[in-house]
């Protein structure tokens, strides 16, 4: 297909415009949005659409502008915030109607809240005949057994998300096998789901392009200082949430000041657990080794600041999205995690990386403990994970994709 692909992206991700006009959007989620748009030239995206606010709430540290020009154009529609809303779908499903019939392509993932018609897109362009994708980023039912199903208030509650949560995987089954394509961003999608697809593809959510990834030279003076003596230093860089484990992480260093063993670290980002991580801090006197930064924006900044430590916490609890894996290895930092889909099948053991049993924070303490006595291992791990990076680039992984997309319109 040489002309270009009409590429429709509906989401759930809200978006909201500035003063300029511009449309403002999750940071994270606008670096994926360019590099589409590179990819096909432009990209249409149908999404919630809400009142601009200073304030405006992102699932990353922070939000940006897109610029104009750069062949992102937007579709708004309004969000679905409860049950009361029920008397604007018809205007929705107006607006995705009119988008997917001037699509070649309907771009969907797995529905979250708030719901804004992801299946019935989908299910649209499957009865127009149009091709489709569908993206899993993750698994999202262990996530929400997680976050929603295991905190219901009562038994009736938690019986009655978990019908729902059914329901939900039952959707995203029926979409994956009706799909012309599936993306399966992460190890644990792959495992929930492939099986479901009548034509997945497992792929990789790199953030960094090569010229961001650490040089030689900069992970061999760490590692020379770190062989000098110095204490291990320790990063950690996601949503402060229970699922992220982090209180683990705090624990484990505190099983390592009672045996002698001082290590540093640096928990950046910020969510409703900050004030019960920093209690945890206090009570375990590590005060002067563990340090809450605050959130750091996404690309530049995030590895500017993971480049001086020396290894990458994960102490997820949950089969996360996986996107810090890269991040941290782009800054030549071997990955330490909890055993899950996700980590496993990403972090090579005792390669780029290192995997402890889940939820333990006595293997976890002794894993750290063991690699800061074996630092010859640590520096080797970080040159792999280097080396990794390079071989996995989000320029590399979206020119995958794309071509992927492209070979649906000329094969059929």
């Amino acid at each position: 297909m040489n002309s270009p692909i009409n590429y429709l992206l509906v989401t759930h991700i809200p978006f909201t415009r500035n003063a300029a006009g511009e449309p403002v959007v999750d940071r994270l989620w606008a670096r994926d949005l360019l590099a589409l748009a590179q990819s096909f030239g432009s990209v249409r995206v149908a999404a919630p659409e809400i009142p601009y606010s200073a304030d405006f709430q992102t699932w990353g540290p922070d939000a940006a502008p897109l610029p104009p020009g750069c062949g992102v154009i937007f579709a708004g529609f309004p969000a679905i915030r409860s049950r009361l809303d029920v008397w604007r779908w018809p205007f929705i499903r107006g607006v995705l109607r009119r988008e997917v019939r001037k699509a070649d392509l309907v771009h969907s993932s797995n529905p979250f809240a708030p719901w804004v018609g992801l299946r019935y897109a989908h299910d649209l362009a499957v009865k127009l005949r149009k091709k489709t994708l569908v993206v899993v980023a993750e698994d999202f039912v262990d996530m929400l057994s997680w976050e929603w199903l295991r905190t219901a208030p009562s038994k009736f509650q938690r019986l009655r998300r978990a019908s729902q949560l059914r329901a939900l995987e039952k959707t995203v089954r029926q979409m994956v096998a009706t799909a012309s394509l599936t993306f399966l961003h992460t190890p644990a999608a792959v495992e929930r789901f492939r099986l479901s697809a009548a034509n997945g593809i497992a792929i990789r959510q790199a953030l960094h392009d090569e010229s961001e990834v650490i040089s030689v030279k900069s992970v061999e003076e760490r590692i020379a200082s770190l062989a000098a003596g110095r204490p291990l230093r320790i990063a950690s860089a996601c949503r402060h949430s229970g699922l992220k484990g982090l209180e683990m992480l705090i624990l484990a260093i505190g099983l390592l000041k009672e045996r002698g063993i001082r290590v540093e670290a640096a928990l950046y980002g910020s969510g409703p657990n900050t004030e019960k991580l920093k209690a945890l801090i206090e009570s375990r006197g590590l005060a002067d080794q563990v340090a809450l930064p605050g959130p750091v924006s996404p690309g530049a900044p995030l590895y500017q600041a993971l480049a001086a430590f020396d290894l990458f916490a994960m102490a997820h609890r949950t089969t996360d999205f996986g996107r810090a894996f890269w991040d941290a290895m782009a800054c030549g930092l071997p990955v330490v995690a909890f055993r899950t889909p996700a980590s496993q099948d990403t972090v090579r053991d005792r390669v780029d990386g290192f995997i402890t049993p889940l939820d333990d924070p006595q293997s976890l303490s002794e894993e750290l403990g063991y690699l800061n006595e074996n630092r010859q291992m640590l520096g080797d791990a970080a040159k792999a994970a280097r080396r990794r990076a390079l071989e996995n680039t989000r320029g590399a992984w979206f020119n995958m994709r794309a071509q992927w997309i492209r070979d649906l319109f000329l094969h059929g």
